[in-house]
């Protein structure tokens, strides 16, 4: 190899070194990019680690306050999937809301179910919108609005489209 590297022109030389240049830096730069996502992937590891300690360390704390708050909570006061659809609808309507939902999806957690779904309002005032709102905050905890959007409407000033995932809980047993 150094017979035919130094059997070449000087300029070829020069090219031969430049290639070399070029296929170690980008080597360099290939390993650089791996050893920075292992150290990413490590950092975020210790973090969540960090995280899950703190969560365990204060464990009884918890407990003991999920234990108050279901104290708290009627077993019969909950609101299963169609109370959830009824109750959401109704007070869309008293505030004169025109809505159209989704199915609703259920998720169960040991002694609770937590029941979710998805409307959507167009062309509506703001008025409209606060007094929805309004009308839900009685019902919580058992019912509550888990994210809201509005975007406005193109061309209609003062209206919105309103999108919000409404949530329900029920007690399903007693311990």
């Amino acid at each position: 190899m150094k017979r035919l590297f130094f059997s070449l022109q000087a300029r070829e030389r020069y090219m031969a070194l430049a290639a070399l240049a070029i296929a170690a830096l980008i080597a360099s730069t290939s390993a650089w990019s791996h050893v920075r996502s292992q150290w990413d992937m490590w950092r975020s590891l210790e973090n969540e680690n960090t995280l899950q300690q703190t969560w365990l360390k204060n464990e009884p704390a918890i407990r003991t306050a999920a234990a108050e708050a279901i104290r708290g909570l009627d077993a019969g006061r909950g609101y299963d999937q169609a109370k959830l659809v009824a109750e959401t609808l109704a007070a869309a309507k008293d505030v004169g809301l025109n809505a159209v939902s989704e199915a609703p999806k259920t998720q169960k957690a040991g002694r609770f179910s937590v029941h979710t779904m998805q409307m959507s309002c167009r062309r509506t005032d703001m008025a409209s919108v606060v007094k929805f709102y309004e009308s839900i905050q009685p019902r919580a905890p058992y019912l509550s609005i888990s994210s809201l959007s509005l975007q406005s409407d193109r061309g209609n000033s003062g209206t919105v489209s309103m999108t919000v995932q409404m949530s329900a809980i029920e007690l399903v047993g007693t311990k």
